[in-house]
């Protein structure tokens, strides 16, 4: 199943009716919580463990994972070798976790003049039942509710009420600049110092 902030049941109280179309209601949640995803800045916010992501390593101490926020790191690898996650002992075979950011005391660059690969295996986002879920999730039904509760609206005709449901929700979200603003607070990447010069 697709990430989901919220639940066909939760939609069918929010609505107040005796039954729903499960089936339908999930592709909407489905679709509005990609849109809300996208607001934030293409991240995943609900928890997914053991996430491969694939980085180029160039000259720098610091790397930047994709996904926030980061909860822990199974493995990284760089260039196929192993490196082990430490404070101290050798700069070369290990790394630190700050935050979401990878620190290794060699660089990310193995070799000068050519890009490395560092595989990293992590967990990042939010677990079900969290507090900080709480903004996605309540934005999520509110913006289903209209999409499902509409009957004489596209979405009653759609054929793939996910792709309808994801574009309503997106211009819904754009036409207010404040809900944008809030999600993009909470789950989005926050601007950073930017090194210029050497």
């Amino acid at each position: 199943m697709a990430d989901q902030f919220a639940l066909a049941s939760d939609l069918q109280t929010l609505l107040g009716l005796t039954s729903i179309d499960t089936a339908r209601a999930n592709l909407i949640l489905a679709g509005v919580t990609a849109a809300i995803q996208e607001a934030a800045g293409g991240q995943r916010i609900i928890q997914v463990v053991d996430d491969t992501a694939t980085l180029m390593g160039v000259a720098n101490w610091w790397l930047d994972l994709p996904q926030i926020p980061v909860t822990a790191v199974e493995s990284v690898t760089l260039d196929g070798t192993a490196l082990t996650a430490g404070a101290a002992g050798d700069a070369s075979s290990t790394y630190r976790l700050h935050g979401n950011r990878l620190f290794r005391g060699d660089t990310w660059q193995v070799y000068v003049n050519e890009p490395s690969q560092v595989v990293v295996v992590n967990t990042h986002g939010y677990a079900a039942g969290s507090q900080d879920l709480e903004l996605a999730k309540a934005t999520c039904l509110g913006l289903s509710r209209g999409i499902y509760d509409n009957p004489t609206g596209v979405a009653r005709e759609a054929i793939d009420d996910y792709s309808v449901s994801y574009e309503l929700a997106s211009s819904q979200i754009e036409a207010s600049p404040f809900l944008k603003a809030a999600i993009r607070r909470k789950y989005g990447r926050r601007g950073g110092w930017v090194r210029v010069g050497v």
